[in-house]
């Protein structure tokens, strides 16, 4: 029988992808442990001639795929997508060869009887004995003379140790891929060493590398932005080697499908820097330079809107001593108590990678002050965020925006903001009623006083200093006027003069007055104080000539208003019995 190529014989055969090999079983005999041993050595070998067929052929599908894409891609420098399908095809062809021609067939072991069947047909002097030796000792009870079997199994036993089964598992096909293989290799490394220093950029780019393709020119570098927002300016630079030429270009094509092409000036050197300014972009584009004989693949330029503000809720938190709740302001009414913090509700025009508020001076480019915004993690065009404003140098307050692809909001509205002062809290003698009193060394002086504040009052001191002069240190004592921080307190106390420490003589003269604060503790806190008063030290007769003489005052004054009074009553009394003229 003729001898045929491997894999064109398996078609013919049975496989176990036909035809389900009988689970094998130990041979009947043991005179047929020789057969066994030889069908599972041409079953390793067939296993190694599929799996160096499938790599033999994949190594030729890889080279004939790498040849092919980088001397197509040196010629017209294949956009990044057709690369990918160039790589997609070779690389996907190889492995499916490997794996149809080698792995497949390797996995599907061949069982004893299709062993011997490719024995049978390479080695026609057995006349069916092999197989049926095979067969027979597998199956010793199916009604076979087990002495007739014997003698088979030893015929063929003695038969196989004469013959040479090296025909058997055909290398032919393998022997063909291989060969080819060799010869793709070569054929590779001879163009890898034409190519020289162009060959590893060639290959980079087969495997989608962005690398520029290799000319006499080489584009080294490109700077351009790749996100822009309507109307702003775009700006190419390329940095050039190799072979510099004189200029190159830059070939735009934009999104409703208008081409355009600009010279690329020589802008510095060195390093050769290659650079152009379009001013005023409105559509979004493609860009290619072109520099000598090299050119980049296409680059596209994302020209979007700026992000911008959809709407604001603002609400003023005043400072904790104020007491007051949280307010819901007009950002076009911000009357700002000093020291109070504004958070921020932002819906924004899209999807945004930061944020920020800032307050700002009178120069509008001037940022007093900034705080970041956070963003939602659901929905990443709401933010929020705090910030506490300043006492002062505040005119506004914006809000800064940056998308997703970093551009950047400009020209956002500036909201006025007016400061609010807290007013200084204020504090009134109510007694004693005079600038100077006169007190004996062991007097109690009766001092009321009433203070006011917008948001209460924290603290009232007294202080006071003996023979004291400008500049002079003095000594304080607090009020008791508990914790409550009214708005409005009166209170009365009585200043026991004989327990000042060290003991004052007579003819000193105590300078005293009072201060009261507020609980402003951000701006504050505000201070209030009185006009010093005076309480001179007398003897105890100076003291009761001064009250004999308040006292003949006060008599002297009620005197005065009797008398005013009898004369407001004779002039009431004329009026009404008076005559009407002419009667």
């Amino acid at each position: 029988m003729e001898n045929c190529a491997l894999l064109p014989s398996m078609s013919a055969m049975p496989s176990t992808a036909d035809t389900p090999a009988p689970v094998s079983r130990p041979l009947a005999l043991d005179d047929a442990r020789e057969i066994l041993a030889r069908i599972r050595q041409l079953r390793g070998r067939h296993g190694r001639v599929v799996l160096g067929t499938g790599l033999a052929m994949m190594i030729t599908a890889l080279g004939a795929w790498l040849v092919s894409e980088t001397v197509v891609d040196f010629l017209a420098n294949l956009p990044w997508v057709v690369r990918l399908i160039f790589l997609v095809i070779g690389v996907g062809g190889a492995v499916a060869l490997l794996v149809w021609f080698g792995i497949r067939p390797w996995r599907q072991r061949l069982g004893d009887e299709a062993v011997a069947l490719l024995i049978e047909r390479a080695l026609p002097a057995f006349r069916s004995r092999f197989i049926a030796a095979v067969q027979l000792s597998k199956n010793p009870d199916e009604g076979a003379s087990p002495a007739l079997v014997k003698a088979l199994v030893a015929e063929t036993t003695a038969m196989a140790g004469t013959m040479d089964f090296s025909a058997v598992i055909d290398q032919r096909l393998l022997s063909r891929w291989w060969k080819l293989a060799f010869c793709t290799l070569l054929v590779v490394g001879g163009l890898a060493a034409l190519g020289d220093s162009k060959t590893w950029p060639l290959v980079q780019r087969a495997l989608l590398a962005r690398t520029p393709v290799p000319r006499k020119t080489l584009i080294r570098e490109i700077s351009a932005p790749q996100v822009i927002a309507v109307g702003d300016s775009w700006r190419v630079a390329a940095i050039a080697g190799g072979i510099v030429p004189q200029g190159g270009r830059v070939t735009l094509k934009t999104a409703s499908g208008r081409k355009q092409e600009f010279d690329l000036p020589l802008e510095s050197n060195p390093p050769p820097t290659f650079a152009r300014t379009l001013q005023s972009m409105q559509e979004s584009f493609e860009y290619r330079v072109t520099l000598g004989d090299a050119e980049t693949d296409p680059v596209k330029v994302k020209v979007k809107a700026r992000p911008g503000v959809s709407s604001v809720e603002c609400q003023q938190i005043f400072p904790v001593y104020t007491r007051l709740p949280a307010r819901r302001r007009a950002l076009g009414d911000l009357k700002i108590l000093a020291g109070s913090r504004l958070a921020l509700k932002v819906r924004a025009s899209g999807a945004m990678k930061s944020g920020e508020i800032r307050v700002v001076g009178a120069d509008r480019e001037k940022i007093v002050k900034a705080s970041p915004l956070t963003i939602d993690a659901k929905d990443h065009a709401q933010l929020t965020g705090e910030i506490e404003v300043p006492a002062k140098d505040v005119a506004g307050l914006t809000l800064h925006l940056v998308d997703e692809d970093g551009v950047e909001s400009r020209g956002a509205a500036i909201y006025p903001i007016e400061l609010l002062a807290d007013e200084v809290p204020t504090i009134k003698v109510t007694w004693p009623d005079r600038r100077e009193e006169l007190l004996t060394r062991e007097a109690t002086m009766l001092i009321a006083f009433t203070a006011k504040d917008d948001y209460g009052v924290a603290r009232v001191r007294l202080n006071y200093a003996v023979d004291w002069v400008e500049g002079a240190p003095h000594k304080t004592i607090d009020l008791d006027i508990g914790t409550a921080l009214p708005k409005e307190i009166s209170r009365r106390f009585n200043w026991r003069v004989g327990q000042i420490t060290p003991r004052v003589e007579e003819g000193s003269v105590i300078d005293y007055w009072f201060e009261v604060l507020d609980a402003n503790d951000v701006t504050g806190p505000g201070i209030g104080t009185t006009e010093h008063m005076q309480a001179r030290i007398v003897s105890d007769a100076e003291k009761r000539a001064d009250l004999a003489n308040r006292l003949s005052d006060t008599m002297e004054g009620l005197n005065g208003v009797k008398h005013g009074q009898e004369d407001v009553n004779q002039q009431l009394g004329e009026i009404i019995f008076e005559k009407p003229a002419g009667k």
